[in-house]
């Protein structure tokens, strides 16, 4: 009896669960008999085992439903609770792990992150894409986290300025510089070694402009256990990504990821950019991944049922098999076989446009609940489990 999960990675279905036959899943039927065709996996299931004595590391680019639009408070994104499905599945002594990573700003109504003052919000530059630029006096970042210690990320740059760290109240850094010869977007401060327990973590501008992308955080997972790094903004479409590579790109140096999982494609289709040029831009976005990241990741395409959005002119399915079609063509992976593995959410549940008595998606039938982001973290646990 064929594996479920395997036909599914092989790209066999389409949405709303129709077998199709295609060139893309003729190719991958081809190479199924080479030993790289069954394991494109294999770099997240090797570091995955290897938890215990490094961090075993997840990054997740993507549009509003990595970000958590459409949940009730930030942490029941698909994201976080993928997180923490991972760490009850593969536990490690001693370090439960952390938030890992939390933008400057994103969803209003929950996001945890604490801005006052003013500054401004970028979209084109920092993990996720996101920067919140401090100029002026009384502009602060605050976050409340668990865990043992925190990182702030920001950019370095010509003419840059400084800001001062607080942490639980008291100044432990009172003069970060920002400055640089040349733009660095993978700049970072450590705290060092915290109590194990709750901190909040306060970011002030002191001088010039500070180009702050966000705060990573750690509870014990620092060099071990499961990290996982949120990289979702909503409206995001994947020439997005594609366009602004120098602007998230440089950050792979810092989180090494051994999995990607790329959640785009859906706002492409809804503005009608034309499917070859989607799955262009994925392939493109691979490429930039595996030649920034130094750790020959494994990458999970997600495909999404048909969401209610407007008219758009294409149909879903051309989507759909573009997204196969990634998946089946790749050769980057292990062995000069696909890298990539094809994740069918469609497979699993119907699209919302057809039912959603199950409430997995919000009135809009295009966000997912916090039911339907849980759903959707489960059945991608499983999925990229060993």
């Amino acid at each position: 009896m064929t594996d479920r999960r395997t036909f599914i990675r092989a790209g066999g279905l389409l949405a709303g669960g129709m077998a199709v036959a295609t060139a893309a899943v003729a190719a991958e039927s081809a190479r199924a008999a080479g030993p790289s065709a069954v394991v494109p996996l294999l770099t997240w299931h090797a570091a995955l085992a290897n938890r215990r004595y490094e961090p075993a590391v997840v990054a997740v680019l993507g549009s509003s439903t990595s970000e958590g639009v459409g949940v009730t408070r930030h942490g029941r994104g698909y994201p976080e609770v993928l997180a923490e499905n991972l760490r009850a599945a593969f536990p490690v002594a001693g370090a439960p792990g952390g938030g890992n990573y939390v933008a400057a700003w994103g969803v209003p109504r929950n996001w945890p992150v604490v801005l006052t003052g003013g500054g401004t919000k970028v979209k084109t530059a920092g993990w996720a894409l996101k920067t919140w630029v401090m100029d002026g006096a009384g502009q602060s970042a605050a976050y409340s986290f668990t865990g043992t210690s925190a990182q702030v990320w920001f950019a370095a740059m010509p003419g840059g300025g400084s800001f001062t760290v607080e942490i639980d109240g008291t100044v432990v850094a009172p003069e970060v510089s920002t400055a640089a010869a040349k733009t660095d977007r993978d700049a970072r401060w450590t705290s060092g070694p915290l109590s194990r327990g709750e901190h909040t973590i306060v970011v002030r501008h002191r001088a010039g402009g500070c180009a702050l992308h966000g705060f990573a955080t750690f509870d014990g997972d620092e060099e071990r256990g499961i990290q996982v790094y949120n990289g979702g903004q909503g409206g995001r479409t994947s020439g997005d990504f594609a366009e602004n590579v120098q602007g998230w790109a440089p950050r792979l140096r810092s989180i090494r990821p051994h999995l990607v999982i790329l959640q785009l494609g859906v706002n492409d289709w809804r503005i009608d950019v034309p499917a070859a040029v989607m799955k262009s831009n994925l392939q493109a976005i691979i490429e930039t991944v595996r030649s920034a990241a130094g750790t020959g990741p494994s990458f999970v395409i997600y495909g999404s049922p048909r969401v209610v959005a407007g008219r758009p002119g294409q149909d879903f399915a051309l989507f759909t098999r573009a997204w196969q079609e990634i998946a089946a063509e790749d050769t980057g992976g292990p062995g000069g076989g696909s890298g990539v593995a094809y994740f069918d959410l469609a497979a699993c549940q119907l699209a919302p446009s057809i039912d959603n008595n199950h409430g997995l998606y919000c009135d809009d039938l295009l966000h997912t609940s916090d039911k339907g982001a849980a759903f959707t973290a489960d059945a991608l646990t499983g999925f990229i489990a060993p």
